[in-house]
């Protein structure tokens, strides 16, 4: 398989386990380091790499936004979300 194609499936079944209630948690900085460290572990293995400019430039490359970026982002969303329902209520 492609290295597109891996990263595809990675985003599409992995990830959502790996932050799988993350939008309403509060995770400190080493639990979010260590979540990252997971994530680019993946792309350690399929790259061939453990460069950490490297991986940051692959991502850009791929499309995918950084993973603290993304856990901040469904937080938003979440917290937004909560308001809209109370405001409802």
């Amino acid at each position: 398989m492609s290295e597109t194609v891996m990263m595809h499936l990675f985003s599409s079944y992995c990830k959502p386990i790996l932050l799988y209630v993350l939008d309403s948690v509060h995770m400190s900085n080493s639990n979010l380091k260590s979540l990252t460290h997971s994530w680019h572990a993946i792309f350690w293995k399929l790259f061939a790499t453990n460069d950490v400019d490297c991986i940051n430039v692959i991502h850009r490359f791929m499309g995918y936004i950084p993973l603290v970026t993304e856990i901040d982002a469904r937080r938003v969303v979440f917290f937004y979300t909560g308001l809209c329902l109370v405001i409802i209520l």
